[in-house]
């Protein structure tokens, strides 16, 4: 899912996982969980976020391998972002 903020994408996201067969997996939600108060600046983020892309790209993989349907509510405004989504889906 890709927007801008504030223009429903988590809303829409929780809607699509509301499906049988789906999970969803909201970067904000693990970022908040794994880094409590360590995102102050967007270099934060971005370090902590590339943390995060690389320890679900195998869990995410093996979720879409059992068909499961994966929600991913993260980010996906940038080439690269967009290209780690595809990769997701066509290594499975």
């Amino acid at each position: 899912v890709c927007g801008k903020i504030g223009a429903g994408k988590s809303t829409l996201s929780q809607q699509l996982a509301a499906q049988p067969r789906h999970v969803l997996i909201s970067e904000d939600a693990w970022l908040a969980a794994l880094y409590p108060d360590q995102i102050h600046s967007v270099d934060d983020y971005l370090q902590r976020a590339a943390a995060l892309r690389g320890a679900l790209t195998q869990h995410v993989c093996a979720i879409l391998q059992a068909g499961v349907s994966v929600v991913l509510d993260v980010p996906f405004n940038t080439p690269a972002a967009r290209a780690w989504g595809r990769e997701l889906f066509e290594s499975v």
